[in-house]
């Protein structure tokens, strides 16, 4: 039997964060407060590691209205000059309960500068404030607004993508899921170790050692989030019937929680005829590109998602 073993590139890049960062206990089963204020630390932490913020991206802040008096904050990232015509909508990670907008300003602007195509980074509202499908309508907002918005900012309405990572990658898939039966063209759905599963409660005793997002902090995140019975525009591994929805890239690392369900979700595609590209990485923990984005798995990865993008 060959063991699970951690990417030395990796493990150099954690050694070179705070010991509490790589000591911190799980938070407290249904914490979501504790599960948040650590969430955030560790972007902030893992974001000193990152490379310089690349220069010639513009950004227009932007409002959109999801009902009554409420509205969400969201980012228009373009590359001065640049119309390509595609466009996608980015719901950011953060296990759907933590993250924001700044913590993901850098990596807008990296994809962005990479593949000249503009990016909407939707301020999505987090769990508990947000519940049940609402976090999955709000990135679907995110979609119908860049339509209404197509001819001011040079957008082809059937070149749109939604995309996300973790937390968010499962409501970019959920997003598709909603545009599909609504009638609502979407280009592919890129999911970067999406979260996708509310059944995903434990982790094999091998895996175990290796998970930056645990079983305990997956099982508080989708609690935080329930207000009834899960459904398929909730936790998109309950889907039922996957014909029709946009083509699918999805990536994910072996030493990942996320990653069964991640495979389970690619073979439901696959099953009902959606056109899809998925790819497992080796020795590659939750959210790598955060902890070294200079590795040489990680440079494949961003390779990929920049020939994907620049595709649309």
């Amino acid at each position: 039997m060959t063991d699970y073993r951690l990417d030395d590139q990796f493990a150099q890049a954690l050694a070179q964060l705070p010991p509490e960062f790589l000591s911190m206990p799980d938070p407290p089963a249904n914490d979501v407060r504790a599960l948040r204020d650590r969430i955030n630390y560790q972007y902030t932490e893992m974001g000193r590691l990152a490379p310089p913020v690349p220069a010639g991206v513009d950004r227009e802040d932007v409002s959109i209205p999801v009902g009554g008096d409420v509205s969400l904050e969201a980012r228009w990232y373009s590359k001065g000059g640049a119309r390509p015509g595609s466009a996608v909508v980015y719901a950011h990670g953060g296990g759907q309960v933590a993250g924001t907008l700044d913590h993901y300003d850098r990596r807008m602007r990296v994809y962005v500068a990479e593949t000249s195509v503009p990016i909407l980074s939707v301020g999505y509202r987090v769990a508990p404030e947000g519940k049940g499908q609402q976090l999955s309508e709000d990135v679907f907002a995110g979609v119908m607004w860049l339509l209404e918005e197509a001819d001011r900012l040079a957008v082809d309405p059937t070149r749109i993508a939604v995309m996300g990572d973790s937390g968010g990658g499962g409501l970019a898939a959920s997003a598709a899921v909603l545009a599909r039966d609504r009638g609502i063209t979407i280009a592919q759905q890129i999911l970067l170790y999406p979260m996708l599963d509310d059944g995903t409660t434990v982790a094999s005793s091998a895996l175990d050692p290796f998970l930056a997002w645990t079983a305990g902090m997956n099982a508080t995140s989708w609690n935080a989030r329930a207000d009834g019975p899960a459904s398929e525009t909730t936790s998109p591994a309950r889907l039922s019937d996957a014909r029709g929805l946009a083509a699918a890239y999805i990536e994910v690392g072996d030493l990942d929680l996320l990653r069964n369900e991640s495979l389970a979700y690619a073979q439901k595609l696959a099953a009902a005829d959606v056109p899809l590209e998925l790819h497992v990485h080796p020795g590659t923990p939750h959210a790598y590109e955060w902890l070294d984005e200079n590795a040489a798995v990680t440079q494949r990865a961003l390779a990929d998602r920049y020939r994907v993008l620049r595709s649309l």
